[in-house]
């Protein structure tokens, strides 16, 4: 599965109209507000990052969109179970599916809602979520796992989750700066084969999630672009001759070779932080869009390769 398909504003829909009290919590979202009744057993995430977020506080989801794809892409202490269903795409899951689970809950993401709210509110309860976008794309995270949680009744789960990540953030951060890393400079990409086999790199800005991890972690993002609503700007291999950095960091996909090329190697090896053994290469399965379990996925793989671990 291409990286290009991992990611493709918002309609401001509001949620439908209560015609009652609501008997339960009234959620607010970024299409208004829901009524979620009682304590939602039966959950469907059509985003990954919601599904991660079900799975952190210690609930299966009944369906997720794309499990192959979230299966490739995220890698997190705790997996789907077997029974998890398939609901189809991210952009375009089933009606059908989703009606046959009878879900009492489900999560999206305001991206793909706008063309599909209304009737994912007429099949259960939807909270959408605005991912992307805005100065912190990690305070939004971890502002969307903590509603997520006081739907689902688990918020004393979700601040013990969060205690746990700051103190993960501040151990790597210790050591990174123990060893004489602390305060060097890093450029974070997601490089990917793109049409005609060229390297196509997302080299993330100052408002990603990535950068604002990295950053708490005592780095420095030596990408200056202005910030982007995805967290990303889309450059050429060719453009990363110009950086000025003392570190690059990226994922990449196994099957996608995409320095491995003849016509590409040499400029590969040619760029002044291969030279000096400043690339390090990041598990493939390294979400950066995702819950607080990636963000642990990510700062652990961070301290692993800068500290040779």
């Amino acid at each position: 599965m291409g990286l290009a398909l991992a990611l493709l504003g918002g309609l401001g829909l509001s949620a439908s109209a209560q015609t009652a009290p609501c008997k339960g919590q009234t959620v607010t979202h970024a299409m208004g507000q829901t009524c979620v009744s009682g304590v939602p057993k039966r959950v469907v995430a059509l985003e990954w990052a919601y599904a991660e977020d079900v799975l952190a506080l210690g609930v299966q989801p009944v369906g997720v969109a794309d499990i192959k794809g979230y299966n490739e892409y995220v890698r997190i202490p705790v997996t789907l179970a077997a029974g998890v269903q398939d609901v189809g795409t991210r952009q375009q899951p089933s009606l059908e599916k989703l009606r046959a689970l009878k879900p009492d809950l489900i999560l999206t993401t305001r991206l793909r809602a706008a063309q599909n709210y209304p009737q994912l509110a007429a099949i259960a309860p939807t909270l959408v979520f605005d991912t992307y976008g805005g100065e912190s794309q990690y305070g939004e995270m971890r502002s969307t796992f903590s509603v997520i949680a006081g739907a689902l009744g688990r918020s004393s789960t979700a601040r013990q989750v969060l205690s746990n990540l700051d103190a993960r953030l501040d151990r790597v951060r210790g050591d990174l700066k123990a060893a004489g890393r602390g305060g060097e400079g890093f450029v974070f990409a997601q490089a990917y084969t793109g049409g005609g086999g060229t390297p196509t790199m997302r080299l993330f800005t100052k408002n990603s999630m990535v950068s604002q991890i990295l950053e708490r972690l005592g780095l420095v993002n030596a990408w200056k672009a202005q910030p982007q609503p995805y967290g990303f700007t889309e450059v050429s291999l060719e453009a990363l001759a110009g950086l000025n950095t003392k570190n690059f960091l990226y994922v990449t996909q196994k099957e996608d070779a995409v320095f491995a090329a003849p016509s590409i190697k040499p400029l590969w090896q040619g760029l002044p932080f291969v030279k000096a053994g400043r690339a390090y290469a990041l598990d493939e399965r390294t979400w950066t869009f995702g819950g607080p379990l990636s963000a642990l996925t990510l700062a652990n793989g961070i301290r692993d390769r800068l500290l040779g671990r």
